[in-house]
């Protein structure tokens, strides 16, 4: 199941809570059919030191010109254009404010329906994506690097649609009232938050455990109930690793497959709660739902202060609580997890993907990740070696620690050298050995084994091929009559030898058989190694760049892929059908995707999605004999690799 493609965390690890205490009273009039959003409101908050002289409002361009008006200052008013397109307004204080005094503005616009990242409306549906669209005016915040952020704010929103479409927001309390012709919905926001509004024809299905889930579907195929049952049940059990939330109606809200098509939103957490397209909720994901209420804590109530480690302390963190609750709900899967990838979830999101992408010369320290790396390694690398810290510490200790620092940390924000002191302190002795080995520095540890039997002892030799760690490792002993026997060992050396003890004669020796150290192992090196071309592909798409990543792939497929075992070239002609797809080359992007099953090493967990989208194409076209030829052979691809992709739903929408 590759239903998320692309997963987007819009969770700002600076993001500032409301220290001006900014309130926000928003009226939105929306009406999807109608193609209608507009906006008018106030907000207030208590000036500081960084807003003395001057305070600056983002907001997304609209149809005209918005009103603003200033109340309790005097100041003269310019604007510019940011780098996301949004209009900034700027207001310099005639005189420098006292610290406390209440500024005030009013606001009136029409948002209009121009698509923007995470604004979105069409006849049926809206989404107005706060973390990720200025649809609402923002305040910025001076960071400590001099940078403008967006603050968080309490407020009362009234959201008012049409009878037949219902608003959606999370983390709020809400009232309804209503009319003949419509309804309003009164969002109250108790504690600050950056505002998502989701509008469509919704149904709700709840779940009143110890925390009341509710679940926003749209279609049909969508099991609210049994959605929420379980996502209540991942936030229990997150609750007891990372402690306790106050988060009034944690809410799961679908939105449509075509529209994470058209804005290549594959999903995203926002502060109590997580918006999926429907293809991620037709089937419960413990990995991708693990991940996302992860968030709740690291990368919500825990803001990361300073750039050093920022990334691991939200994508590392949230991703090592997806690894604790796939461990816990489906244990028989966390080798997979670890090693190549979960099913249904990102693959690269796994040990292999960390080599894949440390082969494509794509590597970083964890502690200072930058751009596209914070999912890239925070995701695979990062996750990995959280996983071993929290061995090493020991998992009941480590767990009590990320308690006591959610409690201390919650208000004031956290930074990368707290986090660590605090762990080294739980453990009674420094652990910096361990941090600059997985923190501070790129790779990953690389062995050779040798090993024989003298009677009663396994005499076991270690080498470290490049870099030099201190690791704990399990050997797992397997003898002639089928027994095994589990031992450990820790190496520190360059060579280190071990005896042993046995009791039968041995048969196979293996070293980390679980894959619980992140390492170049004997079966993923020649996989990382050639699948390295397509993670270059890749990542150049990740960057926006179509055209660099297009030329990168035909001059691989120019030179030729020599002893191609691992679907290189079928993945290579895929990737250039999906840059030919987004840039409306709809015959081009089918000859790319009818080459690449043309290839004699097809990618498994790529080849529904193959005929998915050439399923896409053929329907654009109204190719009746194309269109049914591509969903049934999508169908049988998917149930060749255990139904991952639910395709039999997927191809629904096209009968």
């Amino acid at each position: 199941m590759r239903r998320v493609i692309a997963l987007l965390y819009f969770l700002s690890p600076i993001f500032l809570y409301g220290q001006q205490k900014l309130d926000y009273q928003l009226h939105v009039q929306a009406d999807p059919a109608r193609q209608i959003f507009a906006v008018q409101g106030s907000l207030s908050f208590k000036s500081d030191k960084a807003t003395a002289d001057a305070v600056t409002i983002i907001l997304s361009k609209g149809k005209g010109p918005a009103k603003f008006q200033l109340q309790g200052a005097s100041g003269t008013l310019d604007t510019s254009v940011n780098a996301s397109g949004d209009i900034a307004y700027h207001w310099r204080f005639k005189h420098s404010l006292a610290v406390g005094t209440h500024l005030a503005f009013t606001f009136s616009y029409d948002r209009g329906t121009a698509p923007a990242f995470q604004f979105y409306m069409d006849s049926s549906f809206c989404m107005a994506g706060g973390y990720g669209s200025a649809w609402y005016p923002q305040v910025m915040t001076r960071n400590e690097h001099g940078e403008n952020d967006n603050t968080r704010g309490t407020a009362t929103l009234w959201v008012t649609t049409p009878l037949q479409q219902m608003a959606v927001m999370a983390a709020s309390t809400v009232k309804l009232s209503a009319t003949a012709t419509t309804q309003t919905f009164e969002f109250h926001y108790a504690q600050p938050d950056i505002f998502s509004v989701y509008i469509g024809k919704y149904s709700r299905q709840e779940y009143q455990g110890r925390f009341p889930f509710y679940t926003y579907s749209l279609s049909k195929e969508v099991h609210g109930d049994d959605i929420s049952r379980k996502a209540a049940a991942v936030l229990d059990y997150l609750t007891s690793a990372f402690g306790r939330l106050t988060i009034p109606n944690f809410s799961i809200i679908e939105f449509p497959d075509e529209v994470s098509e058209q804005t290549g939103i594959g999903g995203a957490s926002i502060q109590g709660g997580v918006v999926m397209p429907t293809s991620a909720l037709r089937e419960f994901n413990y990995a991708l739902f693990g991940h996302e209420i992860g968030h709740q804590w690291w990368g919500n109530r825990i803001l990361a202060k300073g750039r050093a480690g920022a990334d691991m302390l939200s994508e590392g963190m949230a991703q090592y609580g997806s690894l604790q609750v796939v461990e816990h709900f489906d244990s028989a899967h966390a080798i997979d997890y670890r090693k190549m990838g979960y099913p249904g979830y990102l693959r690269d999101q796994s040990g292999l993907g960390y080599l894949k992408n440390a082969a494509a010369g794509n590597d970083e320290p964890l502690v200072s990740l930058t751009g596209g790396n914070g999912h890239i390694l925070g995701d695979s690398k990062g996750f990995l070696s959280l996983e071993l810290l929290s061995n090493v510490v020991g998992k009941e200790k480590f767990h009590l620690t990320l308690q006591w620092i959610v409690e201390k940390y919650g208000q004031t924000g956290l930074s990368w050298n707290d986090f660590l002191n605090e762990i080294s302190t739980a453990n009674g002795s420094s652990l910096q050995w361990f941090y600059s080995q997985w923190f501070e520095r790129t790779g990953a540890p690389a062995w050779e084994s040798t090993w024989h039997q003298a009677q009663n002892t396994l005499e076991l030799n270690m080498q470290q091929k490049d870099s030099i760690y201190q690791l704990p490792l399990e050997v797992m002993i397997t003898y002639q009559n089928g027994t095994t026997s589990l031992q450990y060992i820790a190496i520190r050396e360059r060579n280190s030898h071990f005896q042993l003890p046995v009791n039968s004669t041995v048969a196979k020796v293996d070293i980390d058989p679980s894959f619980k150290v992140l390492h170049w192992e004997d079966v993923l090196t020649p996989i990382a190694m050639a699948q390295s071309k397509v993670v270059k592909v890749l990542n150049l798409r990740i960057q926006q760049k179509p055209e660099e990543a297009a030329s990168l792939a035909k001059s691989y497929l120019a030179e030729g892929i020599k002893d191609d075992n691992y679907g290189v070239e079928f993945t290579l002609y895929y990737q250039l059908g999906r840059i030919a797809a987004a840039q409306q080359k709809s015959e081009e992007a089918l000859g790319y995707y009818q080459h690449a099953l043309q290839c004699a090493s097809r990618a498994s967990d790529l080849l529904a999605y193959t005929y998915y989208r050439i399923a896409q194409l053929a329907s654009a076209k109204k190719d009746k004999s194309l269109l049914e030829w591509a969903c049934r052979n999508a169908v049988a691809a998917d149930t060749a690799n255990q139904k991952a992709d639910s395709m039999e739903a997927r191809v629904k929408v096209f009968m």
